[in-house]
């Protein structure tokens, strides 16, 4: 019988994230007309496809081969729906990226993430100071990502 732990779907959910980042770097237009470039999306590309071979790999070796007689280790009730917060904060801010750009919905996630993070990690209630906190961080670091991106390297953000 097979017993599955939390590693085994962890790889599982790399793997699907890994499958996700492959089909878009496979979107991504290659060769601006010079020859010899492979394109902007052929190391993302390339990336992916071996997190997704050297996970699946792990995968395998733990779920078939190894025979440990230790105990599974489970997620509490309190783990659980912290990892569930996260995981749809995050979905909400990829969703929010396309309809809001980036700096509004990048302020919008830090601030939130950072709360989430008070909330279930340290078990803190907000308070002012705190999200006086969230606030700066969240606008720093949003400043910080598009002068570094926008502004630097001359990327356009979403």
């Amino acid at each position: 019988m097979l017993r599955i732990n939390e590693r085994q779907i962890f790889y599982v959910l790399l793997i699907v994230s890994g499958g996700f980042f492959l089909s878009m770097a496979h979107a991504i237009p290659s060769a601006m007309g010079v020859a010899g470039d492979p394109g902007a999306g052929f190391m993302p590309f390339w990336i992916s496809l071996i997190i997704m071979l050297l996970v699946g790999y792990l995968l395998v070796m733990e779920t078939f081969f190894q025979r440990d007689s230790g105990a599974l280790v489970g997620l509490s009730r309190h783990e659980a729906v912290a990892l569930g917060v996260t995981l749809l904060s995050i979905l909400l801010y990829l969703l929010l990226l396309s309809v809001a750009g980036f700096v509004a919905s990048t302020l919008c996630f830090l601030f939130a993430f950072r709360q989430i993070v008070d909330r279930f990690v340290k078990r803190a209630r907000p308070t002012l100071r705190s999200l006086l906190a969230s606030a700066v961080f969240s606008g720093a670091a949003t400043g910080f990502i598009y002068l570094v991106f926008s502004v630097l390297f001359e990327l356009s953000l979403p």
